[in-house]
């Protein structure tokens, strides 16, 4: 299975994580970078969405992280993309690396795949 780092967790990425971890496809959610807000208000705003509505999912914060229905899944506050500890795929919903110039830490690190979703 592969394991999946999410980088950003604002509206786009918690729309992403939120699905990911619903349908169980493209893999295993391992890490979340995020380098504003703490454990428990990431958790909270994943379970309260005002526009989506309460997310029926078991979601508890942790010291280093959150977990979603059982699943692990670590917390990263990391600004620069060099410094996040990466894993097989990127998902990138930070929607401040839009160009392939600007993802080029995330193919210096050898990820297999790199998805950036921004509005």
């Amino acid at each position: 299975m592969t394991r999946i780092a999410l980088n950003g967790l604002g509206r786009i990425g918690k729309l992403a994580l939120r699905d990911l971890c619903d349908t169980g496809s493209g893999g295993e959610i391992v890490l979340v970078n995020e380098p504003y807000g703490d454990t428990d208000q990431h958790a909270l705003l994943l379970e309260f969405d005002t526009v989506h509505g309460r997310w029926d999912a078991d979601i508890a914060s942790r010291e280093d992280g959150f977990s979603v229905n059982g699943q692990q899944i670590r917390l990263t506050r990391e600004k620069d993309i060099e410094d996040i500890p990466l894993i097989e795929m990127v998902i990138d919903c930070s929607g401040v690396f839009k160009t392939e110039a600007a993802l080029a830490p995330y193919f210096a690190a050898e990820i297999k795949k790199s998805l950036s979703l921004h509005p």
